[in-house]
């Protein structure tokens, strides 16, 4: 570089310049290829009960947004609270209820959420009905074997204010004698509902969504009075510190819009609007 006239040194010394730039700017470009394809995914997750409308609704979303794709993470809303305070990956949260969800709110690991759904609880019993459960107070009786949700899931606290309400109908005692015949504790609300699907219990408490879905045709439903019954508010919101969140806020628009709202009365659930 010190030989040559003074306008070689410049030419030469610009077109090195000039390829440290396009160099950098290639890595630069490169860089951000490999970010976007990381953040190509959106996690989601949802409660167990919402499997078959999220399921539904991952198909529209992924023909909406080309590139992208859906990983629904299902399980019980006290099981996806856990991973998200254990600071697993996830873009989206919707729970089954609001007690979970306040206490993401409360420790800083949703942002803003909202209802986007309701549901209702109902009582299902094989279709043999070997127990002879006709109504809600037949679930006291000695010979039912009941299987509910593990605590901490919302079907089970939605199960026990059911049984409390119907306690100065039926007796004092009736939510004490109805959960002397559990006989067995299930992860989530798909799980109990599953065993007695297979005529392994004789009842369990399930969303009336859950029967209007994949165990349809394998239960018979018992309806509780609606004196004693609630209603149960899905909120969702997109997880503190999510690397998509612009992604995240296009699912929450579509499970709150029109089209997302009449997937989610397909299946059974009671739409907010």
């Amino acid at each position: 570089m010190g030989k040559g006239p003074p306008s070689f040194r410049v030419r030469v010394l610009t077109l090195l310049l000039t390829g440290l730039m396009v160099g950098g700017l290639t890595r630069c470009a490169g860089g951000q290829g490999v970010q976007q394809a990381e953040n190509s995914t959106l996690t989601v997750l949802a409660a167990s009960s919402l499997t078959d409308a999220f399921g539904e609704l991952e198909g529209a979303f992924e023909a909406q947004n080309p590139g992208i794709n859906v990983q629904t993470s299902l399980a019980g809303s006290s099981e996806l609270l856990a991973q998200i305070r254990q600071g697993a990956p996830a873009d989206v949260f919707a729970s089954a209820d609001e007690a979970n969800m306040d206490n993401a709110a409360e420790e800083g690991l949703v942002m803003e959420p909202e209802t986007f759904v309701r549901n209702r609880p109902v009582v299902i019993v094989p279709p043999d009905n070997p127990a002879r459960i006709e109504e809600l107070r037949d679930l006291a009786g000695a010979d039912a074997q009941i299987v509910l949700a593990q605590d901490g899931v919302p079907i089970a606290q939605y199960t026990k204010d059911v049984l409390a309400n119907a306690n100065s109908e039926y007796g004092g005692d009736f939510e004490q004698r109805v959960l002397d015949n559990v006989v067995s504790r299930e992860a989530n609300v798909r799980a109990s509902a599953n065993r007695v699907a297979l005529g392994e219990a004789d009842a369990t408490f399930v969303y009336h969504s859950d029967v209007t879905g994949y165990i349809r045709d394998q239960v018979q439903i018992i309806e509780i009075p609606e004196n004693l019954n609630l209603l149960a508010a899905y909120p969702i919101a997109i997880v503190e510190g999510s690397q998509n969140s612009e992604l995240a806020q296009d699912w929450i628009d579509l499970v709150l819009s029109d089209e997302g709202q009449a997937v989610l009365e397909k299946h059974g659930f009671i739409p907010v609007s």
